[in-house]
Formats: C-alpha cells, structure tokens, sequence
C-alpha cells in the first residue's frame, strides 16, 4: 500500500476535527493538562473519551518525551468505544495503539491447542494403558493447558509491544503490574470508569497501587468516572490514593474511616458524619473536575449516541456470507435461508443483535396440513455484554431498554432475571415512575404510544436498532418529555459493519429530513400569516 492509500484509508473514518470541540471540552482538556493528578467526573455523553484523547495526543507531540500511555477500562469499552473515538477525530487518528488482550480467534491459540492434543492422544495411545474415555479427557486437559500457555505468550509480546498507547481491561490490570514490575513503561496512566478501583481490597488496586508508590513509575493519572461515590464516600478512598498516594485522606482506610465516619457495631455498616462531606468533597476539590449535563447541554435536547460493539471474525464471516449469497449454515447444521430483501435485512438485524431465526415448514403426516415454525439459534452476547457495562455505568440509576425481536427479550430476560418487561396493558408504567423498577424491557411498537415514562427515569438503550422513525422518536418521547427532571440519555447498540449502521444512519436522515419539514412547515406558516395580517390591514 502506497503512503497516499494508506493516509486515505488510516483517515477514512474521520468524522471531526478537533475545532468541533464543544468550549467545555476544551477547558476540561487544559485542566488536565495543569493537573497531572487529578480526577474528571464526567456525565455520560460529554466527551470524557475525545477529552483524554486530546490531551494525549498533545503530550505525545510535545518534544519532551512523556513515555507510553496506558489507559485502562471495562472490557467492551476499551474494545470498542476507545478504538472508534481515536478513528472519528482528525487530531487523534494517527495515534498507535496495542489492545493488550489475545484474540479468541488467533489461530496460534487454536494450533497450540490441536497440536497438544494431538501430541497427548498418540503418546497416551502408544502406552496403551488407558481407556479412550481416559485419554480424551486428559488430551483435553492438555490442550486447554497448551491454550492458557499460548494466551499468556500473545499478551506478554502485546504488554511489550512499542506503539506509545496501550488499552488494557480493568481485569487483566494485576497481570499487567505483575508482569512489568520496577520495569514499568507507562509515564501516564487514564483510568476510564475508575469506580472500578473503589475497594481498597481489590486486587487490581493494590497492584496498581504498588506501582504508584514506586518513585517515578507514573508521572501523570487521570480517573474518568460519572459514579465516583455512588455507594458512599468510602468509595472516594481507593481512588484519591491512586492519585496522591495518602496526602489528603491518610495512607489507610482505617485513617479515613475514623476521621469520617461513625462505626455501627450492631450493623457493622459505617455511617458519614455529619459536616464530613463537605470537607472530604474540600480536600479533593484542587484535584477534580465535575461536568454535569445540565451546565453544558440545552434541558431541552436528549443526549444520543451509538455504543459500537464488534463481532469476531468468525461471526464476520458468517454475517458477510448471509449478505451475499442469502443462505448460510450454522455450526449446528441449520440451514437459514432468506427469501426475499426484506427477508434478508431482517435476519441480518437480528444476527447483528446476536440471533438469527430458521423458519420451516412441518408437515401433518395425517391431514397433509403444514405449519410454519421458527426455531432461533444464539449466534453471540456482544450486545448483552455491552448492556452490562451500561448498566455498572449507570449504578443503580433507572435504565429504559428498547427491543424489537423476540429472540433478543429472551437474550434479556436470561441475562437480567429480575427485570421487568413492559405488559402490553402498561400497567408496569405506575410501579416505573414511582422509582421501584430498577430495569425494564420495552417494545417500541407496544410500549411507544400513550406511556408517560418520564418520572421513572431518564436513561435509554436501544438493544435492537429500529427501523422505524415513528417507534424510535415515540419510544424517545416516553421518558424526553414535560416533567421529565433530568437530561435525557439515549444509547443504541450498534453492531461495527452491520446492518445496524445502515439503520443508524438511515434514522439520522429520516429525522433530519423530517427537521427539515417541520422548519419549512413553520416558515410557510408565519408567511401566511403575514400575509393574512396585512390583508386586515
């Protein structure tokens, strides 16, 4: 590939440039930069990612050397969200990347795996001591101890990697300061959802914490977080240390505790003292900075936004075959065929969601009638998984959740048993505003029209992306709405290379359209009745 083609393609996702930079990003982007220490308590949908990204990208293009960058997340965001906001802005899009974590489809996992078992099954035959039962079962041990080899090797060539930036989950973060030890690389570290280091017990946190108290390992960390202390102040402990190693809340949690707050012996629960948060919120106030929706975004306008999820190459693959030749096989042997356009936009749908139907006809063999049944195949939980963060994200905030396929209410339903699904009657609508319902399933096209959802809550994910202007701003309208006493916050789930892009989009132009409608609509109206006046007169 020539040095034009490969600007054009490395570029070819480029959606803004760093002029469309809204002012308060721009000053939470200059305060990171004059706090090397400090923490940006974000609402979702402000840009906390594009944010860090900018400052990143200055200090890398600063002519002192900064060392790599290290920046640490929930699994599914630090697969999809912080790739795909490096690629949508012009100022950030040449930045080198290594996601430190080993494809489940890398074929060096797979050979290493087959090439042990094979390995173990001949010599265990060649004994001949052992029943088959015996050696598949220790072959298979083998093998599943040949692939865990293989996964450690694949992370550690990524740990070791030269690009300046690496991702990792906030999970595998004990492996990763384990493995680098004294020999840390990482002079700056973001920590995106940082509520996740809130237990000082956690072992993610003292082995980071190790790190940071290592003289001159890390010389800027940044915690990005909506839900600092959801719980209770405890949670400010943890991740305060990470960023001042003690100064304002003492070296141990016991510290914290007897200066704060009041031990119940019976419940065994600790409860802040009164004034106590005012001076915990004071001593951390030189360190942090609060963005809330409300200061920045107009109160009449919901927050929308994709979250992009990504299929594995296998999945890829089978998705791309449906696409073109209409017909594909499963692993099961099931056989799924698309008759017609509309037929095939719908399985492609739904295997962006992570199902697919497979539609038959049966036969009664004694009256000869035939009956057409849909039996529905589990394809993946990309989306399920991506929910799940939403969900920790939001901690314990009310969550609306749009679907459209069966298959997927019952994706739903399996992972959150102690949801609610909208009944067609609505008479889930009364328990929802008055706050009891933590989570709730609702169909655009049932639960669209006629529900005042407002007071319940003010999130909404859309798992399955409709098709549909009318469901998707009806649903939209249930909760962003007159009464509604918090800024909306819509999310759609969106499958990278699917369908559901094709539908996002084709959304975004219906809408834009109908925008565009309405605004002639208004003018044509105010001149009639400009002309209408001056007739009176």
């Amino acid at each position: 590939m020539n040095v034009d083609a490969w600007i054009r393609e490395l570029f070819s996702k480029v959606e803004y440039t760093r002029g469309n930079l809204h002012f308060f990003q721009d000053e939470a982007v200059d305060y990171l930069h004059a706090n090397p220490f400090s923490a940006l308590f974000v609402d979702l949908g402000l840009g906390k990612t594009v944010i860090s990204l900018t400052v990143i990208s200055d200090l890398l293009n600063t002519l002192e050397p900064v060392g790599k960058t290290l920046i640490v997340g929930p699994l599914k965001v630090i697969l999809n969200v912080w790739p795909d906001e490096i690629a949508k802005w012009e100022h950030t899009a040449a930045l080198k990347y290594t996601i430190i974590r080993e494809d489940d489809d890398d074929p060096r996992i797979k050979l290493a795996r087959k090439q042990a078992v094979d390995e173990a099954r001949a010599e265990l035959r060649v004994k001949g001591e052992f029943s088959p039962a015996v050696i598949s079962k220790a072959a298979t041990a083998v093998g599943q101890r040949a692939e865990t080899l293989m996964r450690h090797k694949i992370r550690r060539e990524l740990a070791n990697s030269d690009a300046p930036i690496h991702i990792i989950n906030r999970e595998a973060m004990e492996w990763l300061c384990l493995h680098h030890k004294a020999q840390w690389p990482y002079r700056i570290v973001f920590i995106d959802e940082s509520h996740s280091f809130q237990d000082h017990n956690s072992k993610r946190f003292e082995a980071l914490k190790k790190i940071r108290n290592t003289p001159g390992l890390i010389t800027r960390m940044h915690l990005l977080t909506a839900t600092p202390s959801s719980e209770s102040y405890l949670q400010f402990f943890a991740q305060i240390y990470l960023l001042d190693k003690g100064q304002r809340f003492g070296k141990y949690i016991s510290h914290f505790r007897q200066n704060y707050f009041d031990f119940n012996s019976y419940a065994r629960t600790y409860k802040l003292r009164k004034g106590a948060d005012d001076v915990i919120l004071s001593k951390i106030s030189d360190i942090t900075m609060v963005m809330k929706k409300e200061d920045y975004l107009p109160r009449d306008e919901p927050t929308i936004y994709a979250r992009n999820v990504r299929l594995s190459d296998e999945q890829r693959t089978l998705y791309d075959k449906m696409e073109r030749d209409l017909i594909i096989s499963l692993p099961n042997g099931a056989k799924i065929e698309a008759i017609t356009a509309a037929a095939l936009a719908g399985k492609l749908l739904q295997m962006a969601s992570g199902s697919v139907y497979e539609t038959a006809l049966i036969e009664d063999y004694d009256t000869g009638d035939r009956r057409k049944i849909r039996k529905v195949h589990d394809l993946h939980n990309h989306k399920i998984d991506m929910l799940k963060e939403i969900v920790e994200e939001l901690q314990g905030r009310q969550l609306l959740v749009g679907y459209h396929f069966k298959s997927s209410l019952a994706k739903l339903v399996k992972a959150f048993p102690k949801a609610t699904v909208m009944d067609k009657a609505g008479d889930a609508a009364k328990p929802w505003n008055k706050r009891k319902l933590g989570l709730m399933f609702i169909h655009p096209q049932s639960g669209g029209d006629g529900l005042n959802l407002q007071a319940g809550g003010s999130n909404l994910v859309f798992f399955d992306l409709p098709v549909s202007l009318r469901q998707y701003l009806q649903l939209i309208g249930r909760i962003d709405r007159q009464g509604q006493p918090d800024p909306v916050v819509v999310q759609l789930l969106v499958a990278s290379g699917t369908r559901d892009e094709d539908a996002w989009r084709a959304l975004k132009v219906k809408e834009s359209v109908q925008d565009a409608m309405f605004k002639k609509l208004k003018a044509l109206i105010k001149r009639y009745l400009g002309k209408q006046n001056d007739d009176e007169i």
